[in-house]
Protein backbone atom coordinates (compact mmCIF):
# COMPACT_ATOMS: atom_id res chain seq x y z
CA UNK A 1 0.00 0.00 0.00
CA UNK A 2 0.94 3.44 -0.75
CA UNK A 3 0.28 6.78 1.12
CA UNK A 4 -1.00 10.03 -0.60
CA UNK A 5 -1.57 13.30 1.22
CA UNK A 6 -4.91 15.10 0.23
CA UNK A 7 -5.95 18.82 1.02
CA UNK A 8 -9.61 18.48 1.18
CA UNK A 9 -12.40 20.80 2.70
CA UNK A 10 -13.26 19.86 6.05
CA UNK A 11 -16.98 19.55 5.41
CA UNK A 12 -16.39 17.25 2.55
CA UNK A 13 -14.22 15.24 4.77
CA UNK A 14 -16.86 15.12 7.63
CA UNK A 15 -19.68 14.64 4.82
CA UNK A 16 -17.35 11.80 3.41
CA UNK A 17 -16.65 9.82 6.62
CA UNK A 18 -20.35 9.81 7.44
CA UNK A 19 -21.42 8.48 4.04
CA UNK A 20 -18.61 6.05 3.93
CA UNK A 21 -19.30 4.89 7.55
CA UNK A 22 -23.18 4.21 6.30
CA UNK A 23 -21.60 2.21 3.89
CA UNK A 24 -19.48 0.03 6.19
CA UNK A 25 -16.48 1.22 4.51
CA UNK A 26 -13.31 2.73 5.51
CA UNK A 27 -12.74 6.47 4.33
CA UNK A 28 -9.46 5.49 2.33
CA UNK A 29 -11.37 2.50 0.83
CA UNK A 30 -14.39 4.75 -0.64
CA UNK A 31 -11.35 6.99 -2.13
CA UNK A 32 -9.59 3.89 -3.62
CA UNK A 33 -13.17 2.67 -4.99
CA UNK A 34 -14.11 5.86 -6.54
CA UNK A 35 -10.20 5.90 -7.93
CA UNK A 36 -10.48 2.57 -9.57
CA UNK A 37 -13.94 3.59 -11.37
CA UNK A 38 -11.96 6.18 -13.73
CA UNK A 39 -11.41 5.79 -17.04
CA UNK A 40 -7.98 4.44 -17.58
CA UNK A 41 -7.50 6.43 -20.97
CA UNK A 42 -7.48 9.87 -20.79
CA UNK A 43 -10.73 11.11 -22.70
CA UNK A 44 -12.68 7.79 -22.16
CA UNK A 45 -16.10 8.43 -20.42
CA UNK A 46 -17.18 5.28 -20.62
CA UNK A 47 -18.24 3.49 -17.01
CA UNK A 48 -17.43 0.04 -16.26
CA UNK A 49 -20.63 -1.95 -17.10
CA UNK A 50 -21.50 -5.36 -15.92
CA UNK A 51 -22.73 -7.55 -18.74
CA UNK A 52 -25.83 -7.50 -17.93
CA UNK A 53 -25.97 -3.71 -17.59
CA UNK A 54 -24.13 -3.22 -20.59
CA UNK A 55 -26.64 -5.40 -22.62
CA UNK A 56 -29.75 -3.25 -21.27
CA UNK A 57 -28.23 0.23 -21.19
CA UNK A 58 -29.96 2.04 -24.33
CA UNK A 59 -32.75 -0.21 -24.60
CA UNK A 60 -35.33 2.45 -23.18
CA UNK A 61 -36.70 4.54 -26.90
CA UNK A 62 -36.03 8.28 -25.80
CA UNK A 63 -39.67 9.02 -26.66
CA UNK A 64 -40.48 6.72 -23.72
CA UNK A 65 -39.33 9.23 -21.18
CA UNK A 66 -42.40 11.21 -21.31
CA UNK A 67 -44.65 8.45 -20.66
CA UNK A 68 -42.43 7.07 -17.39
CA UNK A 69 -43.39 10.65 -15.82
CA UNK A 70 -47.14 9.69 -15.81
CA UNK A 71 -46.77 6.46 -15.52
CA UNK A 72 -45.31 7.64 -11.79
CA UNK A 73 -47.48 9.99 -11.30
CA UNK A 74 -50.63 7.00 -11.89
CA UNK A 75 -48.08 4.83 -9.48
CA UNK A 76 -48.06 7.47 -6.81
CA UNK A 77 -52.11 7.63 -6.82
CA UNK A 78 -52.37 4.42 -6.75
CA UNK A 79 -50.24 3.50 -4.06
Amino acid sequence: MSKLILTINPEVIRQARAYAASQQLSLSKLVENYLKSLPLEPGQNELKLTSTTAELAGIIDEKELDNIDSYTDHLREKY
